[in-house]
Parts: C-alpha cells; structure tokens; sequence
C-alpha cells in the first residue's frame, strides 16, 4: 500500500484512480481552436518541429507512442499550442478507455477518431473530441448521421476536405451547431480559402507549407 500511494504522489499513471466529473473542454483551448482556420497536421515526427514553428497555434498529431506521446504534448504546450490526437494512428496503444486515460494524463487537449466509443471517453474526461468520417458516398454520410443520433463531438472532420461542404449541408441540418472541419487532399491555398468560404470552420493540412495562419 505505501508503494502504492508513493507512486500517485510522484505521478505514476493509474487508469483504474477515481477521476472528477468532467466539465467540458477547457474555454482557453474552445477559444483557440474558435479562432484557427489551419490545424497543422503531423503525420510523421520529421514534421512535428515544422509545426512547433509555424504559426497556427493547433496541431493534429497522427503519429507517437506510448515513450514519445508525452514529450511532445509537453514541447507543444509549453509554446502554447493546442493540441489534438488521433488515437488511431498511436502506436503501442490501443482505441480503449484505458488508452485516452493514459494521453489524458499527460494533459492532452482533444482527441481524434473514427470511433465514438473512444470519443465517449474521452468526452467524460472534459476533453475536446473530433470525430471523423469519410464524404466518399451517400451511404457514408448516411452512417455518419447514424452515429451522430448515438454521439455528438465537439466538431466532425470530414475526410476528403473537397467532400467537405457538401456533406456538411446535411450533418447541420440536422446538427446546426456541430462545428466541421476539411481535411485530406488539401493541396493549395487557394483550396483552403475555398473551403473556409464555404461555411467550413477549419481545414486540418499536412503539407508544412500551407501551415500558415
């Protein structure tokens, strides 16, 4: 028992720790991601120093494990970035309660996935949730709806980002306040400019070049 309890005092993880009732997600970070119109997206560790660098003040990591993950959450919070992770790219890491308690832990502001279990998780933790889905198809936008009557994120990136204004005509229909997001097969500027026209609140983009504002 005194090991125990010298582990929680110097901060050892413990999924299985009663944790408070979360409240939401941080206003500081909702303020943010309001104002962030490009959420630079590191798909690879060669790029996430480019995105420390830039000058959107969002990052969507793709890429870490369970030894790196709470480093660079550290190096991106300490230059004031908001920063959002997709857990299904993580290596060593499964999409369970138990893996967004772990990325939570290390203060984390959001997270990313396809599934909403995982969002569920991590949305009774206070965190920011993205939910992605595919504009491939009617059928595909069909599901998405679906899963919008089990949950409702915080915002729905919609991959590719082209798909991105059409489908979300029929999510706000339904869901008039769902925040959208673009992302995928983003080349240019002039596509980002065309895709914050039409209605879409932020584009998240790969390319270090077009990591801008």
């Amino acid at each position: 028992m005194a090991v125990i309890k010298d582990k929680q005092r110097r901060g050892f993880y413990n999924s299985d720790e009663p944790r408070p009732a979360a409240t939401g997600p941080d206003v500081a970070v909702l303020q943010v991601l309001a104002e962030c119109s490009i959420i630079a997206a590191v798909n690879s560790l060669d790029t996430f120093d480019a995105a420390l660098a830039s000058p959107t003040r969002a990052i969507y990591l793709l890429t870490g494990t369970p030894l790196n993950l709470p480093n660079m959450l550290e190096r991106a919070r300490s230059l004031s970035k908001v920063c959002l992770v997709n857990v299904d790219f993580l290596e060593g890491l499964s999409r369970d309660r138990h893996a967004v308690e772990f990325i939570a832990a290390h203060k984390v502001d959001g997270i990313v996935s396809t599934r909403f279990e995982t969002l569920k998780a991590a949305q009774a933790l206070g965190l920011y949730t993205v939910q992605r889905t595919f504009g491939i198809d009617s059928a595909a936008v069909s599901a998405a709806l679906r899963s919008l009557s089990q949950f409702v994120p915080d915002a729905m990136e919609v991959l590719p980002a082209m798909a991105a204004p059409k489908v979300a005509r029929r999510l706000l229909h339904v869901h008039p306040n769902l925040t959208l997001i673009g992302g995928g097969l983003i080349e240019t500027v002039s596509e980002i400019e065309g895709l914050l026209a039409a209605g879409i609140h932020s584009v998240s983009v790969s390319d270090p070049r077009l990591w801008l504002i």
